[in-house]
């Protein structure tokens, strides 16, 4: 029987060094030459192959066997939605992109949401880039915990399709899956390549088993189509343009505690969102120009308030790689970018409001080899904000190669997260119930990170191993203060602290025994709420991963997930206790263009919906085929 190069799932370890004999990858967010074993800092990327190889609903279900990512609930999630959370950072402090491009992030701005992931059709995906730590030298606003890179697909020379199936049936009261997606792509004339991909996914509502009337996870109904296009002007210049829109209904039950009576919204939420983006690419002999503009749109109505929030930002970038010294490769960049929220009312203007908020940037990165063993990356980026002024953040980054197999890495970072529209202006009141508003603020400030990892890292054929000690400071915070009563309003204000520390560690490799590969990653958190000298609520202390990946007769595949969520405060006083998630899956390619798999997440049908907010799905069994040409 042949070896079976490693599925290994795990986006728990670096991907690249999972791949067929060792290819080198270089890690595109980080904008550097360096392949993932010499890129300083912590990265994980996820391939395409092993997204085939698990049950995916969501992007957080792709990310949730990373390293140093949690999937959890913000403060006052609702109906099992998930949020992100890097290193015990809060969710709005993750960016998240799509090729390089920045999507509107909707935690901070809109309560209790989840609307960020959906973005792109799973079909899609190439590969997605995880780095973990601030950011903000490159990207700016943010990039405090890290940054979440999606990367789709790019057409090559040759026509190629592909359509897959998937349904999947749940133990809980509803939950049930269904799932249509296609993809094309290829060369449609001497010049231009196409590449398009859709998806048509719907995810049914979970009740209370003893209650039809209370839904603990909502129901979606999820269209996306991406569109791209590349024109190739001669050798060295060509344009790109790219189209991406989204549909996405939530489907809810409500009970305000003021009425007590419940109320079913077939379209609690719908959720609109586009992008458009234009690109020029010049290549000269040493030097690399990319040009490019988009606009990101995210409009989310909601039926049970009968107004829609529109998030509306555009940003145009100019960014030169520069070549030209045989040890330096420099990036630098110049950023103009506008964010604007509208908040309108399906009937009456009194409570519209509208703001917008501008950025201009300027960012530099210099990556040394200073010698064969040595590898230093300076970098800064200077960002204008129209209301709280500029924001400086450098960062420094050490790779040490003792040989081959030895890495010694060090870090230093500073990361920033701008206040949200709404949250920088006076003029913003919401209400929260009948006598209770909140305020935005003029004066707010940026909420600020310091970040200080070291990393040690052994490579040796097919096996390795990766570990990493940080320690973030993170200081004014944005939160709310009461400032008035009869009725109560609750202003945002820089006034809360708080530290994150850890320990990662992960260990891979292939053919442990024949035919069997293992992966399984451990991170340790430790958090602190400066103000209270308390720990954070909703971040777990430890989590585990482990993936086996072992080849079967017959040419079955299979593959076993274990997920371990450590014990975290649910709320400022009440502990939940840790649990342990099982999945596996097993799959066979019939023939070249046809292949198929069936498996069941949630073995042992956890549910926490009785001890926490936070419901995960019950168990799952799915079947899926796919057909490729």
């Amino acid at each position: 029987m042949k070896k079976l190069q490693s599925i290994v799932l795990s986006t728990i370890l670096s991907s690249t060094l999972l791949q067929a004999n060792n290819l080198e990858k270089v890690i595109v967010t980080a904008k550097t030459k360096q392949n993932v074993e010499t890129t300083a800092g912590s990265i994980t990327v996820i391939t395409q192959e092993q997204i085939k190889q698990m049950h995916v609903s969501s992007v957080q279900d792709i990310l949730v066997q990373t390293v140093g990512v949690s999937l959890g609930v913000n403060s006052s999630s609702i109906s099992g939605r998930e949020s992100i959370s890097i290193r015990g950072a809060q969710s709005k402090h993750t960016l998240i992109l799509i090729d390089g491009k920045r999507i509107s992030g909707t935690d901070a701005q809109i309560s209790h949401s989840d609307f960020q992931y959906n973005w792109v059709p799973i079909n899609s995906i190439a590969k997605i880039e995880i780095i973990r730590g601030p950011m903000s030298s490159i990207y700016g606003s943010k990039a405090i915990g890290g940054v979440i890179n999606i990367i789709t697909k790019k057409s090559n020379e040759n026509f190629h399709g592909g359509i897959s199936l998937l349904g999947a049936n749940s133990s809980a009261n509803g939950g049930n899956e269904r799932d249509i997606s296609l993809n094309l792509g290829g060369k449609i004339s001497k010049k231009l390549k196409l590449s398009l991909a859709a998806e048509n996914k719907e995810i049914k509502a979970t009740y209370k088993k003893s209650d039809n009337t209370k839904i603990l996870r909502e129901g979606k109904k999820i269209k996306n189509i991406l569109l791209d296009l590349d024109y190739k002007i001669d050798n060295t210049q060509n344009i790109s343009a790219s189209y991406l829109r989204g549909k996405e209904i939530r489907s809810n039950t409500v009970t305000p505690g003021h009425t007590g009576i419940t109320t079913f919204y077939d379209e609690y939420y719908e959720i609109n969102k586009t992008n458009y983006s234009l690109a020029y690419k010049k290549n000269f002999s040493d030097l690399t120009m990319d040009i490019k503009y988009y606009i990101n749109q995210s409009d989310s109505h909601t039926d049970q308030y009968n107004y829609t929030h529109e998030l509306k930002d555009s940003v145009l970038n100019t960014e030169f790689a520069i070549d030209i010294f045989d040890n330096q490769f420099i990036i630098a960049g110049l950023e103009y970018r506008t964010e604007a929220y509208d908040k309108v009312y399906d009937t009456s203007s009194t409570g519209d409001f509208s703001d917008k908020i501008s950025y201009k940037s300027a960012y530099v990165q210099d990556e040394i080899e200073v010698n064969d063993a040595l590898v230093l990356t300076l970098g800064t980026r200077y960002d204008k904000h129209e209301r709280f002024g500029a924001e400086l953040s450098p960062k420094a980054n050490i790779v040490y190669s003792i040989n081959e197999n030895h890495k010694l890495k060090a870090s230093y970072g500073h990361g920033f997260n701008a206040p949200t529209v709404t949250e920088n202006s006076s003029s913003y009141k919401v209400g929260h119930g009948p006598s209770t508003f909140y305020q935005g603020n003029d004066n707010l400030k940026a909420e600020k990170s310091d970040t200080y990892e070291l990393g040690y890292e052994f490579y040796f054929n097919d096996i390795s191993f990766k570990s990493a000690i940080f320690y973030t400071n993170v200081k004014d915070l944005i939160s709310s203060k009461v400032i008035s009563t009869s009725p109560t309003v609750n202003q945002y204000s820089n006034i809360n602290k708080s530290t994150m520390s850890g320990i990662e560690l992960e260990y891979s490799q292939k053919d442990l025994f024949q035919d069997l590969d293992v992966s399984i990653a451990y991170d340790y958190l430790r958090t602190k709420n400066k103000d209270t000298n308390k720990e954070l609520t909703r971040k777990p202390k430890q989590n585990v991963a482990m993936n086996l990946s072992y080849a079967l007769p017959y040419g079955i595949h299979s593959n076993m997930h274990l997920n371990y969520t450590g014990s975290q405060l649910d709320t400022s006083s009440d502990p939940l206790g840790g649990y342990t998630t099982y999945s596996l899956q097993f799959s066979k390619n019939f023939t070249k263009s046809f292949s198929g798999k069936v498996g069941v997440d949630n073995l042992s049908n956890k549910i926490l919906s009785d001890e926490s907010d936070y419901n995960i799905k019950g168990r799952l069994l799915y079947v899926g085929l796919d057909y490729s040409f």
